[in-house]
């Protein structure tokens, strides 16, 4: 009927239509990547700036002195933890409490002259990465373990822990 109007609002539209789509693509494309590494969006864009070290990392030594720091709850790291990993559950970091325990865990290992790095552990990274971000005001060397106990497990069983943690750990 008007097909030169028709053209006109089609070429005006057409640029917004766009970039519509590709903003769905890239937030679909952003919960598919946060999915797959178990967190959710937020938590997800939080790890891409926090430092995290992998299990071959430390296997090397890469960052000795280390303290592992497990960020579970207590029925999850009684099931099963790295080695003799610290306990400071994400829930205590988060009533604050867990901020002191943390302060009083890296205290006791500079007691012997190191300057240890922690090794913020918990199942899969979205806790630790949480704890990271709750703890970065410390002012100590935090680091978070690329996919948690089960990147761990899924390299080394649990009785290996002790050979593979023994020349890099504190003792607690």
């Amino acid at each position: 009927m008007f097909p030169k109007l028709s053209r006109q609002v089609w070429r005006r539209l057409y640029p917004g239509l766009v970039v519509v789509g590709l903003a769905a693509l890239g937030t679909g494309g952003l919960a598919i990547a946060a999915y797959s590494n178990q967190m959710d969006i937020p938590t997800y864009i939080a790890s891409l700036s926090t430092p995290q070290v992998t299990v071959a990392d430390l296997q090397q030594g890469k960052l000795k002195p280390v303290v592992l720091v497990d960020v579970r709850s207590p029925e999850e790291h009684d099931e099963d933890r790295i080695g003799n990993s610290e306990l400071v559950p994400l829930s205590d970091l988060e009533m604050g409490f867990g901020v002191i325990q943390i302060k009083a865990i890296a205290k006791a290992a500079q007691k012997g002259g190191a300057d240890p790095t922690l090794v913020l552990y918990c199942t899969a990274g979205a806790r630790s990465v949480k704890a990271y971000k709750l703890l970065q005001a410390t002012g100590l060397k935090f680091v978070v373990l690329k996919g948690g106990i089960q990147e761990w497990r899924r390299q080394l069983p649990a009785s290996q822990d002790a050979a593979i943690l023994s020349p890099i750990t504190l003792a607690p």
